[in-house]
Parts: structure tokens; sequence; C-alpha cells
């Protein structure tokens, strides 16, 4: 499992921690929702709305979670070698020659 899993999964543990029986029910409805269908915008809006929920009415869990994540600083990219490209964000990129690109 990637960090990226592994930091969704330490936060829905967190929060669901704080949550009341009957909110950790909720929780693991809109987790399940969520998972059923990752292109799903609704169960996703949904399960937001339920981390938001706890996070406001828990405002030390924010900072907990803030204390998981890595620390902020600063970045190197590096590009080598002909027609490299390198960028912390990219949208397209093309390289080589007599390339199209159509819509």
């Amino acid at each position: 499992m990637g960090a990226t899993a592994n930091a969704g999964r330490s936060i829905l543990h967190a929060v669901w921690r704080r949550r009341s029986p009957a909110g950790r029910q909720e929780l693991e409805a809109a987790v399940r929702e969520a998972a059923k269908g990752p292109e799903d915008t609704d169960a996703a809006a949904a399960l937001r709305q339920q981390i938001k929920r706890t996070l406001r009415e828990n405002p030390q869990l924010l900072a907990e979670l803030a204390a998981q994540l890595p620390a902020v600083g600063s970045v190197t990219i590096t590009a080598s070698g002909e027609r490299s490209i390198a960028a912390q964000t990219i949208g397209t990129a093309v390289t080589g020659d007599n390339t199209t690109i159509r819509p």
C-alpha cells in the first residue's frame, strides 16, 4: 500500500475515533459509498462532509492531523539529458520532433 493510502487510512482512523457510535456508523457508510464508486463525486462530497464535521467538532484533531503530514520545505527538481522536462506540476508536456497534439 502506498504512502497516500496509508495517510488516508490514518486520517480516517483519527476521525473515526472521535465520533460517537452513531457518527461512526455514518462515517463507515460514507467510506463504503465512496469506495464503491471512486468516480462518484457525490459520494466523495458526503465523505468530505463527515470529515469536516468531525474537524469542526474537534479542533484539536486538525493539529494532530497536521503533525502527521511531512514538513513543508523546498523542492528540488532536476532535468538531465536531451529533451528532458522537469516541473513540480505539469499539464501537457511533449518532446520529440514533428509532434502533433490534437484535442
